[in-house]
């Protein structure tokens, strides 16, 4: 009898967290194959455009090719009409009866696998190999679910034993659409198939510096004579902490220095003198911003940024405009000034600044949706209220998180 572990997902694209997730199982439980599954038409995911399954299955040859014990399985991707999961397995029992199936998830599904269809059968049929050891979604800790679905169902789960990996499939064909580099998170041959065949519409933006060194001197000097000192060393420090993340995750560095050097440039006057300039100068607000004017710095500050240093890029205003706020769908540029202001080396009092400066390396959607959830709780706890645009924001991004699969997010780490 065989152990063939079982990796399943849209694969849209595959990327390095799966083949991790894929290699720890193989080893730890000393299977004898892992077979890498693409869906044909997932139920779940009737809301957007899965590519082709043709196309799927061929990144995921070109990812697998140096892996000897992993194979590409069309089983699902050549069936027609929905797949569900004890549809496969009841299929690949009837096929292979003498082989003994591992069934390879996340640590989401382990909590919402009672809402799959025929969850009895699904555990009745493989062995679930589960990664993420201290996930908690419910009042039930992992250990908890698990002796739970064992005594219900009288499942055989284990789990894997695996580093967190924070990428989603989602992620990167947002972020090759935006024409951000996707290297760090698909293997080699995977860049190079979406790269000739323009999948996602991908196309590398050109890292050349879109300000020339004598640009950002100027910017600097002039900078430096209206700001308070410590503003303006803090304004640097979200420069520095803004090219940093531009440079891991493939974003224009230039860009993001000028964006976050200029974040605080408003940031001069009082709130009762920011408010009269944005009045003088017919800056649009809301009626909350009126009322509550801390924010109005950075309407104040895009301002100055198009008017008085001559920045013309729509994505840097932007960045600055929202940096104090936030918002629903907000560009690669405006998540990185909004975190390197939050994680900059010169902060200090947040009690959960060493995992959101580690976060903000592994997936920023994740770092923003904690941001923003606990500024929303510290503004609740002092009792004051927060701008409608935070909210939106929050909601916004928890609901992005919820919607991410487990094939998608490796073994999420909540914080």
């Amino acid at each position: 009898m065989s152990k063939i572990g079982i990796m399943g997902g849209t694969f849209d694209p595959i990327h390095n967290g799966h083949l991790r997730l894929a290699r720890q199982a193989y080893y730890e439980y000393r299977l004898d194959l892992i077979w890498f599954m693409p869906t044909g038409h997932p139920p779940h995911k009737k809301d957007h455009q899965v590519t082709d399954s043709a196309v799927r299955c061929e990144m995921v040859e070109a990812a697998i090719a140096g892996y000897p014990y992993f194979q590409c399985s069309d089983f699902e991707a050549k069936r027609s009409g929905d797949t569900y999961t004890a549809q496969t397995l009841r299929l690949l029992r009837q096929e292979y009866p003498k082989e003994e199936f591992y069934f390879i998830i996340g640590a989401d599904s382990l909590y919402e696998i009672e809402n799959w269809y025929h969850p009895e059968q699904v555990m009745a049929q493989a062995v679930l190999l589960v990664a993420g050891r201290n996930y908690r979604k419910s009042h039930r800790d992992m250990s908890e679910q698990i002796a739970f679905l064992k005594e219900k169902y009288g499942a055989k789960i284990y789990l894997l034993h695996c580093d967190v990996y924070d990428v989603a499939s989602a992620q990167i064909r947002t972020m090759a659409s935006e024409g951000l580099s996707i290297r760090p998170y698909v293997p080699e041959p995977v860049l190079e198939y979406i790269k000739k065949h323009r999948l996602y519409q991908y196309q590398e933006v050109s890292m050349n510096s879109s300000f020339s060194p004598d640009q950002v001197t100027l910017y600097r000097k002039r900078l430096k004579s209206k700001l308070a000192p410590m503003r303006y060393e803090h304004s640097l420090s979200v420069s520095y902490t803004s090219m940093c993340l531009a440079m891991y995750y493939g974003y224009d560095i230039s860009k993001a220095e000028i964006a976050g050097l200029l974040h605080d440039c408003g940031k001069r006057f009082s709130d009762d003198i920011i408010l009269k300039k944005c009045l003088q100068h017919k800056i649009p607000l809301t009626e909350e911003q009126r009322l509550a004017p801390a924010v109005l710095h950075a309407n104040y500050g895009a301002w100055l940024a198009e008017h008085k240093y001559e920045i013309h890029d729509q994505d840097i205003l932007n960045a600055i405009l929202y940096h104090t706020t936030g918002r629903p769908e907000m560009s690669m540029l405006e998540k990185i000034v909004y975190i390197a202001d939050y994680i900059e080396p010169r902060r200090y009092k947040a009690s959960n600044l060493p995992e959101m400066r580690r976060l903000a390396f592994c997936d920023l959607d994740e770092a923003l949706y904690q941001i923003l959830k606990g500024t929303l709780e510290y503004l609740g706890q002092k009792k004051a209220s927060a701008d409608p645009m935070t909210c939106q924001a929050y909601e916004y991004y928890a609901a992005l998180r919820d919607t991410k699969t487990p094939q998608e997010t490796i073994a999420r780490k909540d914080v």
